[in-house]
């Protein structure tokens, strides 16, 4: 008799059981492959094709038509993705020189409404460049937004969008290519083409204003009530709301308030309430229900978000008709190698791989809990459950159905925290709890706002009433997002590209704006915000990548463009103090953020000359100049605060747009100013700094904003010749973009720019003391 090991059994065992589980789990397998060779393909990453590689040799092991169809489908998304990238960039070359020239477009979504704008997507049919027709661009004008689906004669000039200049900033370059866009162009004359708008556009166009009248009718436009039903109910997104969004997004319940994969699984669960109720046989419900949630997404503006829940929601209830157990990860794989297929850029946004993510961790950890809370769930030991009486039975579902939304609210938590962290530089944790709260609230408001269109065929009177009713629900979720942001802890900047070093970034804004964030330890601070539309779409970004919440503001001068964002920078960062060079202004800006600051109970302290403000041991603010704190009639370039910052011993003076005022009274205060960096604007009407105040100073190097408009912010064409004959070395914002100043532990100062990686390094022996 041979001699067998006393271990083989076990091990035929276990390899049985792995392929018993890979066998249930192939399309997960495939479509984590195809994913893999799509990474591969996009920027030939190694780590990509290591898992790449890795899933198929897993595929291996089980039968061999299985591991044939994962090559197969993983090399044709691949190469499909390979294809469109290089195709892209091939247009986007013809598209580089390109001159202004009449084309025409179809809009191809609903168009967004701005105060004076719009912004739409559209298909180019013909235009002067035949490579681009048939291809789609940003479209944006002034005036009133066109209809969904119209065809429009437009003049204007197609180009590149411009890529981000500052860390942590949005990549709109890279957004538009994701999202099958090849550029951008603002229509400077519109015209009407000639052809009727597109009839199934413009029926869903109608039936999307016929929805939106019904579910606000009664309501007072404009109110946050107003506003949360319209963004919840059918995603139209009140722009610029910050004070009504940012609860919802502390509290980690920011996908409530748009249409997303929740609202369209919401909505299915009240429409297969609503038939179930009706008795429509099980086959015929799903048969409805289908065509159903399509129709609510497009009638929503077919959002991307709602689309992908719409076909996931589909292929998970087709198992039904088909007599098939449905798996929700086989559903998601399916999904997503279709998307793989169809258009494999998704890949690589973030919502995409927000609402993939959560599914799949979803459907984890219901798989991982189902035991867990088995044997949580309300049992009598004694007592069968078919004896149950009915509240016995109300109270084991009612517990058991907490604990598995308790188990879903947590394991998207956890799904979803590495991405929010990668992606928005914030974690939270209060979300387990709040979404537990907000989903019922959201399903009522849902199930009234369908409540509402129902009775407004029948009764607008009866349709008011239930929109009132809907309102005090918005109204609720208001609160309770709003209590739950409040909670300590609920929420927490948290980023993987936090500087471990004390540094300095200063930000490259358009229009000679200015901010700088000075980063330690212990503390960060703020100078200046830049505008509004630069704090919200580039300062507040880079401090959440960075995951810095500054408690201190340093205001340089009353002008929007240095602090028109502060206001707003109130409702985001939990602000300790400010500090401001005058006590009036006539700018609107200034006015409102001391308004503002009134009523936050804010302190806002006047900047006064020789004050020193610590920020760590090795770092401290000096107020070298303050203005006239009571010239409220001069210009706000006249009227600006000069800060000295020392650094770890290095001297850092931010000039700001200081003129010939400011720099009269430093040759007046001071024989000698010198100092390692200077950190410049423009001046409006004395753009170039006076050779005095060079000689005061004597840098090392300078940094100073520029942009090619207004002209006034230009950097003279001159002055990099001026300063080489110095020895000074200039970093020229406008081909340098954001710059980060980092002390290492050696004692030297680095100087590195966003654009082009270039650095420079300033010893602490050759430090200015």
């Amino acid at each position: 008799m041979p001699a067998t090991s006393f271990t083989s059994g076990e091990w035929s065992d276990r390899l049985h059981s792995l392929r018993r589980w890979l066998s249930r789990q192939r399309l997960c397998l495939t479509a984590l492959s195809c994913c893999s060779a799509v990474l591969f393909a996009d920027d030939w990453s190694l780590i990509a094709a290591a898992f790449w590689i890795l899933f198929l040799i897993i595929a291996w092991t089980d039968v061999r038509k299985f591991f044939l169809l994962c090559l197969a489908l993983s090399l044709l998304c691949g190469g499909l993705h390979r294809y469109r990238v290089t195709e892209h960039f091939t247009q986007l070359a013809e598209i580089t020189n390109a001159s202004l020239s009449t084309f025409e477009v179809k809009i191809t979504n609903i168009p967004k409404q701005r105060a004076q704008s719009w912004e739409a997507q559209a298909r180019v049919l013909t235009g002067e460049i035949s490579a681009l027709n048939g291809k789609k661009i940003a479209l944006s004008g002034s005036g009133a937004a066109p209809a969904s689906g119209a065809f429009l004669l437009v003049h204007g000039r197609i180009e590149a969008a411009e890529g981000p200049r500052n860390w942590g900033q949005f990549d709109q370059a890279d957004w538009l290519r994701r999202n099958g866009n090849i550029g951008i162009c603002f229509a400077q004359e519109v015209s009407n083409a000639g052809r009727s708008d597109d009839a199934l556009m413009r029926w869903i166009f109608h039936l999307r204003q016929k929805f939106r009248n019904a579910i606000t009718q009664g309501l007072t436009p404009g109110s946050d009530e107003f506003k949360v039903i319209l963004a919840m109910v059918i995603g139209e997104q009140p722009p610029y709301q910050d004070g009504l969004i940012l609860p919802f997004r502390n509290s980690g319940t920011l996908h409530l308030f748009s249409v997303s994969g929740q609202h369209v699984n919401l909505v299915a669960l009240l429409l297969w309430l609503g038939l179930r109720i009706a008795r429509v046989p099980r086959k015929w419900a799903i048969a409805l229900l289908i065509p159903a949630i399509f129709c609510y997404a497009l009638v929503t503006g077919a959002s991307p978000p709602a689309m992908r829940a719409a076909w996931m929601a589909s292929v998970f209830l087709a198992a039904f008709l088909f007599q098939r157990k449905p798996h929700l990860m086989n559903a998601l794989a399916i999904v997503i190698i279709a998307a793989l297929l169809l258009q494999s850029n998704l890949i690589f946004l973030a919502g995409v791989q927000l609402s993939y993510g959560v599914v799949a961790a979803i459907s984890i950890g219901l798989a991982l809990s189902q035991n867990f809370i088995k044997n949580l769930s309300y049992h009598d030991s004694y007592l069968p459950r078919e004896l149950y009486t009915r509240k016995q039975e109300f109270i084991g579902n009612s517990w058991e159905k907490l604990l598995q939304s308790l188990g879903i609210s947590l394991a998207a938590c956890l799904g979803s925290a590495p991405l929010t962290i990668k992606h928005f530089g914030m974690i939270t944790p209060i979300s387990i709890v709040s979404n537990l709260f907000l989903s019922p609230l959201v399903f009522v408001l849902l199930g009234l706002a369908m409540l509402s269109t129902f009775l407004s065929v029948l009764s607008p009177t009866a349709s008011s009433w239930c929109n009132q009713l809907n309102a005090q629900v918005a109204r609720a979720c208001i609160g309770t997002s709003a209590l739950f942001a409040a909670i300590p802890g609920s929420h927490q900047n948290l980023s993987w590209h936090r500087i471990k070093n004390d540094s300095i970034h200063i930000h490259d804004l358009s229009r000679g704006g200015g901010a700088a964030l000075v980063q330690t330890r212990n503390s960060d601070v703020l100078l200046d915000t830049g505008n509004e539309r630069n704090f919200r779409n580039i300062v507040l970004p880079s401090l959440r990548y960075f995951g810095c919440e500054p408690d201190t503001i340093f205001l340089s001068h009353p002008e929007s463009h240095h602090i028109g964002g502060a206001t707003i920078a109130t409702d985001h960062l939990r602000l300790r103090q400010m500090i401001s060079p005058v006590s009036q202004s006539r700018a609107v800006s200034f006015r409102s953020l001391y308004a503002k600051a009134i009523r936050s109970k804010l302190p806002l302290y006047q900047a006064r000359e020789g004050v020193v403000i610590r920020q760590s041991h090795d770092v401290s603010w000096t107020i070298i100049h303050a203005p006239d704190p009571q010239d409220r009639y001069a210009i706000a370039d006249d009227r600006v605060a000069i800060y000295l910052l020392t650094f770890h011993g290095y001297r850092i003076l931010f000039l700001n747009d200081a003129g010939p005022s400011a720099w009269d009274a430093l040759l007046e205060s001071y024989d000698s100013l010198r100092c390692d960096v200077i950190v410049c604007g423009r001046h409006q009407l004395h753009p170039l700094m006076a050779e005095e105040i060079l000689d005061l100073c004597q840098p090392r190097v300078i940094i100073s904003t520029h942009a090619d408009f207004p002209a006034e912010e230009k950097i003279p064409s001159f002055w990099p010749e001026q300063l080489e004959q110095r020895n000074i070395i200039l970093f020229d914002q406008g081909q340098t973009g954001m710059m980060r100043l980092e002390y290492r532990s050696s004692g030297q100062l680095v100087f590195q720019s966003f654009l082009g990686h270039h650095e420079f390094t300033l010893d602490q022996t050759s430090a200015r003391d």
